[in-house]
């Protein structure tokens, strides 16, 4: 719990940072599209870790 309140600190202060340099449309769409690669990675791995392992 630690290590994740840590991150989260971490990762507000260098939105903080970021927002200041870019603009927040821009900053808001990279956002969504890390959080969407996330997800995509997170199904991929749960439910096919299997089915890559044999390639």
């Amino acid at each position: 719990m630690m290590w994740f309140l840590a991150g989260v600190g971490v990762g507000i202060f260098v939105g903080y940072l970021l927002g200041l340099v870019i603009p927040l449309q821009i900053f808001m769409i990279i956002c969504l599209v890390l959080a969407g690669l996330l997800v995509l990675l997170f199904f991929l791995f749960h439910l096919g870790v299997r089915d890559f392992q044999e390639y």
